[in-house]
């Protein structure tokens, strides 16, 4: 559901990816829904780590995000653009009975 609501999205759009589950697992890297490296399904801006993150990495988070916007280097959704296809071959090997059809590409 993120992916499907990711490319249905309008731009400009910015992934932060929250947690130490969405950089490397975590403590859940070998759970059965933790998918690891968020990364490789969808271009991440911003990586907030902690397991919770605290506030304060949050407010940290998207103040660095706000420099990358206003810089000019927030091209996440270029980037999914550019590789879509490595991208969706990703998605394809960890979403089981794939019938999510390539809409909008």
């Amino acid at each position: 559901r993120v992916i499907r609501s990711y490319e249905q999205m309008q731009g400009p759009k910015y992934v932060i990816a929250l947690g130490s589950c969405t950089i490397n697992g975590g403590m859940y890297w070998d759970s059965y829904n933790t998918i690891n490296r968020l990364d490789y399904y969808l271009p991440v801006d911003i990586y907030i780590a902690g397991c919770m993150p605290r506030p304060e990495a949050l407010l940290a988070g998207f103040e660095e995000l706000k420099k990358r916007i206003k810089s000019g280097k927030g091209e996440g959704a270029n980037e999914y653009a550019e590789k879509f296809e490595w991208y969706k071959a990703n998605q394809k090997k960890i979403i089981k009975d794939w019938d999510m059809p390539d809409y909008n590409w």
